[in-house]
């Protein structure tokens, strides 16, 4: 019987590409051909593209990572969630990290340890991570965004992953940003140029094709979506599907299948109903510097009609294009001091709420929802040295 080590090696990379990652990386010590194959670039963006990779969905609340026993995108399956969450802790003999905010970019996940002021890329798959420390040091965190990506170039295979800083400063009574590349792969942080803002990033921003996306409000010329180009390192101004928000409104974004943009706008309409709204853009290709929206939007909710306050302060969503559902994620006030990391279903005539928790006090954050596709992404050694190495997995 011809065996898989019996085969040609161009054969056998072939077959092990169409295996999810996180199996993969269960076998990394079948043998020492396979451990070197997993880590090497060229094969895993292609086990990206052809892996069976099975999608779950994690949840941010209590300064918790939960991974959820089922992905989020398929609204067929949360109907049928009994949402039992695992926390995703440190490994043996280390803290438990407080998480209050997270960042996912191609299977990794960047946060930051208050305690330690330093950030953390972290591969959930491989349990892989890097700590990262500040030029100087990291400042408060609404002054301070973060965002992970990374630059292509056709000479070089693989992706080189990079972290932005962006932090908002006064002088002389005028807004100004500076912003700071970290670089993986050279351990190095490099300041780009400071410049006076007209605008302010005012959503959480997210990575789509290796690049981050914000809601970013112009004083002149009303809100619109901001982009940053990892590869040219670069801010770049894109439309948004609808003209202008009132300071009331809510908007989140999301991404569709790792092929498009997601906007999700909640409004008053005729000073009286609650309304929301989810746009979704055609697809976004790299390196592409212009985005375009679908003529209609795909779901239209009356928030009223089911009494559901949580949706109207939706914090961060996941949408199921094709069923015309939307999994909203918020913090809901019960009453003074008291608080509610709430999940519904909504779509076009029903609405479900599938989860509901309490926050603790101490404990408290805003929560997220994101979708998770394991990768067996390698996270580049730097060249200095560095304290003992800590790993974190998922239970």
């Amino acid at each position: 019987m011809m065996m898989i080590s019996n085969l040609p090696h161009d054969l056998e990379s072939e077959i092990l590409s169409r295996v999810p990652a996180k199996s993969l990386w269960e076998l990394r010590a079948t043998c020492k051909r396979w451990y070197a194959l997993f880590r090497d670039p060229r094969f895993v963006e292609k086990n990206k593209r052809l892996g069976k990779a099975v999608r779950a969905s994690i949840l941010l609340s209590n300064q918790d990572l939960y991974l959820m026993n089922k992905d989020l995108h398929n609204s067929s399956v949360v109907e049928e969630l009994t949402f039992k969450l695992r926390s995703l802790k440190g490994a043996k003999g280390s803290k438990d990290l407080k998480f209050s905010w997270i960042y996912h970019c191609d299977g990794l996940i960047l946060f930051q340890i208050k305690e330690i002021s330093r950030l953390v890329v972290w591969n959930p798959c491989t349990g892989q991570t890097r700590f990262i420390k500040p030029v100087t040091r990291y400042r408060a965190s609404r002054d301070d965004t973060f965002s992970l990506g990374y630059s292509t170039s056709s000479s070089s295979s693989g992706h080189s992953y990079k972290i932005l800083r962006y932090y908002r400063y006064y002088k002389n009574d005028q807004l100004f940003a500076e912003c700071e590349i970290y670089e993986l792969s050279s351990d190095s942080w490099k300041v780009l140029d400071s410049f006076a803002l007209d605008h302010k990033l005012c959503f959480g921003g997210i990575s789509l094709n290796g690049d981050t996306y914000w809601i970013a409000d112009g004083k002149e010329n009303g809100y619109f979506l901001m982009k940053f180009d990892f590869t040219a390192e670069t801010f770049v101004r894109l439309p948004l599907p609808f003209q202008n928000l009132d300071c009331e409104d809510k908007v989140a974004l999301s991404v569709v299948k790792d092929e498009k943009l997601s906007v999700l706008h909640r409004y008053v309409l005729g000073g009286s109903t609650t309304v929301m709204r989810i746009w979704v853009s055609n697809n976004v290709f790299e390196e592409a510097n212009d985005l375009s929206w679908m003529s209609h939007f795909v779901l239209k909710v009356d928030c009223d009609e089911f009494d559901i306050p949580s949706v109207v302060n939706v914090a961060s969503f996941l949408l199921d294009e094709e069923n015309k559902v939307a999994i909203c994620c918020d913090m809901d006030s019960v009453k003074l001091y008291e608080y509610k990391t709430r999940i519904y279903i909504v779509g076009d005539g029903m609405s479900k709420q599938v989860y509901n928790g309490t926050v603790e006090l101490s404990r408290c954050t805003w929560p997220c929802v994101i979708s998770y596709v394991p990768s067996l992404v390698h996270i580049q050694k730097c060249t200095r040295k560095r304290g003992k190495k800590e790993r974190f997995a998922l239970k």
